[in-house]
């Protein structure tokens, strides 16, 4: 709710955090950064570890992505998936595109979603405390992550 409710930037936030450069990287939650796509947390996360592949390039469909991108992208994805199951001992992963206003997407910058899953990681506190129970701060899980990540 605090993310619904909070006062939206007005540039894309994706687009600002590309820019910046390495330099805030450690503020910006990002994990690793590629030739044409970078990694980040969810700063709003649906699970633990919960990550985005991000271009560098503002565009909003993957009808839209070179080549390049792509293969980058989905090399990640599978460099992300190993580091979820190696280091995390995920059970399973939640991957996909919101494309477009109607499916959820949010934010007018395309990006991936992963989602590390385990059994029985939903629980009640969502529908009755209308909150979600994480089991490790962001800064954990980014330094976890990276820690997966300097072989790449």
């Amino acid at each position: 709710m605090e993310y619904i409710l909070q006062r939206k930037p007005n540039g894309c936030v994706f687009c600002e955090v590309a820019e910046v450069g390495s330099e805030h990287d450690d503020k910006n939650y990002v994990v690793w950064r590629g030739e044409h796509n970078y990694v980040v947390l969810n700063l709003w996360p649906y699970n633990n570890g919960h990550v985005m592949i991000v271009p560098y390039r503002h565009i909003v469909d993957i009808t839209e992505m070179t080549d390049d991108e792509a293969l980058e992208t989905m090399k990640l994805s599978q460099k992300i998936v190993t580091a979820y199951r190696d280091g995390m001992s995920a059970q399973g992963v939640n991957v996909g595109y919101n494309l477009g206003t109607a499916s959820g997407g949010s934010i007018g910058h395309l990006h991936l979603h992963l989602v590390p899953r385990w059994v029985g990681d939903s629980n009640f506190m969502p529908v009755i405390g209308q909150t979600k129970v994480l089991v490790e701060m962001l800064d954990d899980t980014l330094e976890r992550l990276r820690e997966a990540a300097k072989d790449w």
